[in-house]
């Protein structure tokens, strides 16, 4: 079982990889794609918060 730094840390780098990977999809795909990084980043956010 992992510890919730190890838990956050691999969100964290899940998000890394997505931001990464934006410019290998369709540019019509950008906005929507950018909209659920954000979604994730915010819950990423308020998982630290409750640290």
């Amino acid at each position: 079982m992992q510890s919730g730094e190890e838990s956050q840390s691999n969100s964290i780098d899940a998000i890394r990889d997505r931001i990464t990977s934006v410019q290998d999809k369709a540019l019509e795909e950008h906005v929507g794609e950018y909209d659920a990084i954000h979604a994730q980043l915010e819950r990423a956010l308020s998982a630290i918060d409750g640290l």
